[in-house]
C-alpha cells in the first residue's frame, strides 16, 4: 500500500513538473508571446496598469533580481515586437553597475547557455589596467559591456554603457519574426552597439 502511494505521488509529482516546464515555454517574454496586442499585453500583466502608455510602448515598474527595473514593451501594427529591462537605480560607486551587470548576464547564461556574442570593450584604456577604476571608466565612457543571444524567435541582448553622461544598464529581447516591423535593417540593430 505504501508502495502504491509513492508511485502515485512520483507520477503526479512528475507531471506537475512537467506541466510547468512546457508552461514556461510557451511565452517569448514573460507571459507574453510575440505578435500580441498592447491591450493583450496589459492583460498579461494580471490587471497591473503601466505607469505610462503610447501608441507603441507600455512601460512599467517591476523588480528583477532585487533590482529595480523599468519595464518596456515595444509594439509596431499592434503587434509586440520587443521588450527591455532598464535598471532604475542610481549608484554611488559605479562599480555596483557591473556587478549588477554580471548578475544578469549569469542569469542569461543559465537560461541561454553561453552568449553568441560576449563583449568587454575599452574605448579609451586610462583606467584598463585599475581594475578597481573600471566603475570610473565605465560613467566616463571608457568602458562599455555587452552580450548577445539569439535563441528561438528571439534575439536577447545584455549592454552595459554611458549613455548621455548617466550609466544605462537594460535588457533587450527582439522577435526575430517581426524584425522586419522595427523599420531598422541589422546595420541599425540597437542589441548590437559595437
Amino acid at each position: 500500500m505504501m508502495r502504491k502511494k509513492l508511485l502515485i505521488l512520483l507520477l503526479v509529482t512528475g507531471l506537475v513538473a512537467q506541466w510547468q516546464f512546457s508552461w514556461g515555454e510557451n511565452f517569448n517574454f514573460r507571459y507574453t508571446k510575440w505578435g500580441m496586442t498592447a491591450k493583450e499585453v496589459i492583460a498579461s500583466e494580471n490587471g497591473i496598469e503601466p505607469i505610462d502608455k503610447k501608441e507603441n510602448m507600455l512601460k512599467y515598474k517591476t523588480q528583477i533580481l532585487g533590482r529595480n527595473m523599468d519595464l518596456i514593451y515595444q509594439f509596431a501594427d499592434n503587434k509586440l515586437i520587443g521588450s527591455s529591462y532598464v535598471l532604475d537605480e542610481n549608484y554611488i560607486n559605479s562599480q555596483s553597475f557591473i556587478t549588477t551587470y554580471h548578475k544578469f548576464k549569469n542569469k542569461l547564461v543559465t537560461k541561454y547557455g553561453e552568449p553568441n556574442k560576449d563583449v568587454m570593450k575599452w574605448l579609451n584604456g586610462t583606467y584598463k589596467n585599475a581594475r578597481n577604476k573600471w566603475g570610473l571608466a565605465l560613467s566616463l565612457g571608457h568602458l562599455e559591456y555587452f552580450a548577445y543571444w539569439r535563441a528561438t524567435g528571439t534575439e536577447v541582448s545584455c549592454t552595459l554603457k554611458e549613455d548621455n553622461h548617466n550609466v544605462l544598464f537594460l535588457v533587450e529581447y527582439r522577435s526575430t519574426e517581426f524584425s522586419d516591423l522595427s523599420g531598422e535593417t541589422e546595420e541599425e540593430n540597437p542589441l548590437d552597439p559595437f
